[in-house]
């Protein structure tokens, strides 16, 4: 807004340079309320406390704190993404929250970028990434979206997976309680993943990996042949330890690809520590994330994303003061006018004299001539 003159009580006018083109002046003291009752609505949002316990700590009630809040659903936090930072590690995962797919992209200690999508897919994980700089090491869980993102958009990225990650993929395979030896060994193999914490331990877990392969290749590569029919895909054959070969040919695979123990020699220009897990990201965002969706179970999608992008908001390197935010928007008035905008663009026109209307907002009452059901219309 500009300054556009003043009252006949001599306070100064302001007109918005943008669409609206409205004029208003500066009301102190109903700033000061809309700055009180958003820190309101901020706590309520990004905490576990519910409308009920504020209700009664302000000595109101419940649907009164509601409707005085409805404007706070306007505001949007405002987060700067730094495209030019190159960090030394990065960590993507994606959860779901109310059938939405929500990607994160975050350091050791705050939150990078984030996207709300359906699914993690390539196409979306390559919508998060392309935001940001190549990191020195990418660690992930896994996922076939994440890595062909990275492929195309990181290539020189190292990529380190998720040593817990693996153990889940391998237990899966062989069960917490294998029954045959190899699926016995295997298993080990994969648990003694997270103790590795030296070259030298590092060393040790590829000999032993070599040597269980050798030793079980054999068992492994024993066939179960069937009669027609027999198998429920029609096979002829299948091999007879199919889990335990997938755990092993699994291992086998990160290993070769050098994707196990990144963080045990980091590329050159490293600073820090990093880390062999997705962790940090795991239980210090998504965890909370989803205890504070659970809190506040009952939101509408919009509502829950809306209370979600101001929390992931405030765990960011540098987050912006939400009153301050919500003062830049003139609370919730920026994004009023631009609705009120669109739904004057989309309003129908009136037709031409003779012409069809775009679209009616009702049947029409009056009497037509073809009114009656014409022959046929009904189902027999």
């Amino acid at each position: 807004m500009k300054k556009n003159g003043y009252t006949q009580a001599g306070t100064q006018r302001w007109r918005c340079t943008q669409g609206c083109r409205g004029s208003s002046v500066r009301n102190s003291q109903q700033a000061s309320k809309d700055a009180a009752t958003f820190r309101l609505f901020y706590t309520w949002i990004t905490t576990g406390r519910s409308l009920n316990s504020l209700a009664q700590e302000h000595n109101t009630t419940r649907q009164t704190l509601h409707a005085r809040m409805k404007w706070c659903w306007l505001i949007q936090p405002n987060v700067e993404i730094d495209h030019n930072r190159v960090y030394d590690q990065l960590f993507i995962d994606g959860t779901y929250l109310n059938k939405q797919c929500l990607l994160i992209a975050a350091s050791l200690d705050h939150v990078v970028a984030w996207l709300w999508c359906d699914k993690e897919s390539t196409t979306n994980y390559i919508k998060l990434i392309s935001q940001l700089q190549p990191p020195l090491i990418i660690t992930l869980d896994g996922g076939t979206g994440a890595l062909s993102a990275i492929k195309k958009c990181w290539p020189t990225s190292h990529i380190q997976r998720c040593t817990v990650h693996v153990q889940r993929h391998i237990r899966r395979q062989t069960t917490s309680r294998p029954r045959t030896e190899a699926g016995k060994a295997i298993y080990a193999l994969a648990l003694s993943l997270t103790k590795v914490e030296t070259p030298d331990d590092a060393y040790q877990w590829n000999t032993n990996l070599l040597a269980t392969h050798e030793f079980y290749k054999p068992t492994l590569a024993k066939k179960t042949f069937y009669k027609r029919g027999q198998h429920p895909s029609g096979k002829t054959w299948d091999w007879t330890h199919k889990r335990d070969r997938t755990a092993m040919n699994s291992l086998n695979n990160l290993n070769s690809k050098k994707w196990l123990f990144t963080w045990i020699e980091p590329p050159e220009g490293f600073i820090g520590t990093p880390k062999s897990t997705t962790n940090s990201l795991e239980g210090g965002i998504n965890s909370p994330l989803k205890l504070l969706a659970r809190n506040h179970r009952g939101m509408s999608k919009e509502h829950q994303r809306t209370a979600i992008d101001w929390w992931l908001a405030s765990k960011t390197q540098l987050p912006a003061e939400p009153v301050k935010t919500a003062r830049q928007q003139r609370w919730g008035k920026d994004a009023l006018a631009k609705v009120n905008a669109l739904l004057e663009a989309e309003s129908p026109t009136p037709p031409e004299i003779g012409g069809p209307s775009g679209y009616d907002t009702a049947i029409d009452t009056t009497y037509q001539h073809s009114m009656g059901i014409q022959k046929g219309w009904l189902g027999r």
